[in-house]
């Protein structure tokens, strides 16, 4: 009896092993990513057929400041700042640099009126900018899709898209004020 204890646990102790050795099938690479979306291209499909202004830029951003200056200017400047800082910096000057002269003077348009903005007005505008950047990533789409879609209207049809029932039952009062809030120095007339 017991050798066949014996002899049973050594053929069940042989089963496990082989078990265990089989190599198991490889798995199958994942199939590749499809390439990202160019995030600032007009969109002229998926929203009723409004075209998007370009993308909304902070024009209190470090970067916003070189935007003037050659290339060399830009390099000595950009000497003084942490190197994570010059790279992001860096990136924003290469996208301001590729966009056509039109959409660049209107960037450059936003910078010089948020420069003449006064210090506590300047300080509102980048608390508005932090709390669209906090928004759930919806809501966030949203706020911003309003602001690239005001950005190419008049400032009469701004205003009355502004005060549109539409507009107001589709943002809550928060949102508005940071679209109000941003658009004094986001959306320079066309």
């Amino acid at each position: 009896m017991i050798r066949a204890l014996q002899v049973g646990g050594l053929l069940w102790l042989a089963a496990v092993v082989g078990l265990c050795d089989q190599k198991k099938p490889a798995k199958a690479p994942p199939p590749p990513r499809p390439p990202a979306a160019k995030p600032n291209v007009p969109n002229k499909g998926g929203n009723g057929g409004r075209a998007l202004g370009p993308r909304i830029t902070n024009p209190g951003s470090p970067a916003a400041r070189l935007y003037r200056m050659t290339p060399e200017e830009r390099e000595r400047a950009l000497e003084k700042w942490p190197l994570a800082q010059q790279q992001a910096i860096r990136n924003q000057l290469q996208y301001f640099d590729s966009l056509p002269k039109d959409q660049q003077q209107v960037m450059l348009s936003r910078t010089e009126r948020f420069a003449a903005l006064p210090p506590e007005k300047k300080r509102a505008f980048m608390q508005q900018m932090q709390a669209v950047n906090q928004l759930p990533p919806e809501r966030r789409q949203m706020v911003v899709g309003a602001l690239r879609r005001l950005q190419s209207m008049s400032d009469s049809q701004r205003v009355i898209i502004l005060n549109s029932p539409q507009f107001q039952n589709r943002f809550s009062p928060e949102e508005q004020k940071m679209i109000n809030d941003l658009s004094e120095v986001m959306l320079p007339p066309m």
